[in-house]
């Protein structure tokens, strides 16, 4: 028997038909990593703003303001999707 035989008779997953815990769990785990990019990308909107500012660029605090509130707006869905998700029992 090689290793290739023994990892094909394992179940894995199962199937992701709708309504598997499986399938919610992908889905919940889709959710919240699309919603940590997010954040990323508004810290880093955020921080270069900010270094604009400093550097005294014309209006880039209106930027730098405008990421930071975004940023607290994705913070706030990312806690919310993460505190919704249901329990796991597998």
């Amino acid at each position: 028997m090689t290793t290739h035989d023994e990892h094909h008779d394992s179940p894995g997953l199962g199937k992701m038909e709708r309504g598997t815990p499986q399938r919610l769990a992908a889905r919940n785990q889709m959710w919240t990593l699309a919603w940590t990019a997010l954040c990323v990308l508004l810290a880093i909107w955020s921080l270069a703003w900010g270094v604009g500012t400093a550097r005294g660029s014309t209006n880039a605090w209106v930027y730098c303001l405008a990421g930071l509130v975004l940023l607290g707006c994705a913070l706030w869905a990312r806690r919310s999707a993460i505190r919704n998700n249901p329990p796991r029992h597998l």
